[in-house]
């Protein structure tokens, strides 16, 4: 490949020569939106982003990075020379060293399958898919009054190559439908949302059509209309893998990334102790299949595993860089993810999971005699320490080990780690939901949730 045989070239040059480690990250990659609004296509672009990111390791205690949009040879070598000045000027301010494990060099090229790829569909077909989301949104009734569906699809070519021989291609094809409802009577307004995403081509689109993503999601909006609001309090609760995923990204998973964990996070250096209830096992994995995080390797040339984090409620790694590695001396993980070629990259979860349990759905609700099933997510926010504070779109009443009244959304709040310790239940069946994350750049990842049986304090205003 071309951008190959030129990256190799600034790997010869007497500038290399004066890194510990050179790192070159060339991207090709091809993004397109199409926005509906209430029926109207309001957005519709391709942005082709083209660019070379480089990173040099120095005097063994300094990265330097450095990109361009310019893929020549000239404007390669000078983002070489001034990722070395870069990492140079920081080393004189650093006195700790690391000695970085040796990574094995490989020289391979992936390609994701893809059963029904971007270039075999036209424009006009891409336009339709939000559209048809929009129709089934209006089988709901009079009652729906703002829609916005969004189609976004990312082709991803992307190349690796680094000073001790790693020579790295990964083709990557991911694609992703919102959908965001919001129903109104009365003065009331209620909202409702729902997403799919897949690494993959339009195939995704063969189980659950827009139209019926659409639908499904109105549907919910315009049934909230009439249901009451939530009560506040502690509660016993059956948490839906929807608002799971969230919970599990946010609250748990970034506490167990390293570059937080050694900052002081949650998690801190509690290695080898018990830190949730023993049902649990919790696990980052870019090797789950159709996973919005599946990676091959990273882009520090390292191979993606299957790391357990915690097995069995006790704690045992934390996800890893080359760097947050070196310093707590164990292996890399392979979870070091830059957004694109622009930025460096960051200590970032893949497709994160829990491992399902041997309760259905019905068995995990029969043994609460008054609670709640929490559905759907709006989001939130959490801290290192995993403090947290969700919304949840809508809720049942558990009356004596059977689902009762429907009722809308609220939030859920408190530390994600005791949350956990009071886990009694888990699903047996783990669903793999699409997510995304805006830690310091964005990022688009996987989660393989259950629903699980815990407390948690939620707070509504109903009675």
């Amino acid at each position: 490949m071309a951008i190959f045989e030129s990256l190799e070239k600034r790997l010869q040059t007497k500038i290399a020569g004066q890194a510990d480690l050179v790192q070159l990250r060339g991207q090709k990659r091809i993004m397109t939106t199409c926005t509906v609004k209430n029926g109207v296509v309001e957005d519709f672009s391709n942005i082709f982003l083209n660019g070379l990111g480089v990173r040099v390791f120095v005097d063994g205690r300094s990265w330097g990075f450095s990109s361009t949009n310019m893929l020549d040879s000239e404007s390669e070598e000078q983002t070489l020379e001034n990722a070395l000045k870069l990492a140079k000027a920081s080393s004189k301010l650093k006195q700790r060293k690391i000695m970085l494990e040796p990574v094995k060099a490989v020289s391979v090229s992936v390609s994701i399958p893809v059963k029904k790829p971007l270039r075999n569909f036209s424009a006009e077909d891409i336009v339709k898919i939000p559209l048809e989301a929009y129709k089934g949104t209006k089988e709901a009734g009079p009652q729906v009054v703002d829609v916005k569906a969004t189609y976004i699809s990312i082709e991803d070519n992307k190349y690796f190559l680094s000073s001790e021989g790693a020579r790295i291609h990964q083709n990557t094809t991911r694609v992703q439908l919102f959908v965001n409802v919001i129903a109104k009577s009365n003065g009331l307004l209620c909202p409702a949302s729902e997403s799919l995403g897949h690494t993959g081509g339009l195939e995704i689109f063969d189980e659950t059509t827009p139209y019926t993503l659409g639908k499904t999601v109105a549907d919910k909006a315009v049934r909230l209309l009439s249901s009451k609001a939530p009560p506040s309090g502690k509660f016993r609760v059956v948490i839906h893998p929807t608002l799971c995923a969230t919970l599990l990204h946010e609250a748990i998973g970034h506490p167990l990334e390293a570059d937080l964990a050694m900052a002081g996070g949650g998690f801190g250096d509690h290695v080898g102790e018990p830190v949730s209830s023993k049902l649990v096992t919790i696990y980052d994995d870019g090797h789950v299949r159709g996973g919005l995080g599946y990676f091959v390797y990273d882009d520090e040339g390292v191979e993606c595993k299957h790391t357990v984090l915690i097995e069995n409620g006790v704690l045992r790694s934390f996800m890893h860089d080359r760097t947050s590695a070196a310093l707590a001396g164990v292996s890399p993980t392979g979870n070091a993810h830059a957004w694109d070629y622009s930025v460096e990259p960051l200590i970032r979860q893949t497709n994160i999971g829990i491992e399902a349990g041997n309760c259905s759905l019905e068995e995990m609700i029969e043994d609460v005699k008054e609670g709640l099933f929490l559905e759907g997510t709006f989001g939130g926010q959490a801290n290192v320490n995993a403090d947290f504070t969700f919304g949840f779109q809508s809720a049942k009443w558990i009356r004596h080990g059977r689902l009762a009244e429907e009722l809308r959304g609220a939030n859920v709040a408190g530390n994600a780690i005791e949350v956990f310790k009071t886990i009694d239940a888990m699903g047996r069946e783990a669903v793999l939901r699409p997510g995304a994350c805006g830690k310091y750049q964005f990022a688009v990842q996987g989660r393989v949730v259950p629903a699980i049986r815990c407390e948690i304090m939620v707070g509504g205003m109903g009675g």
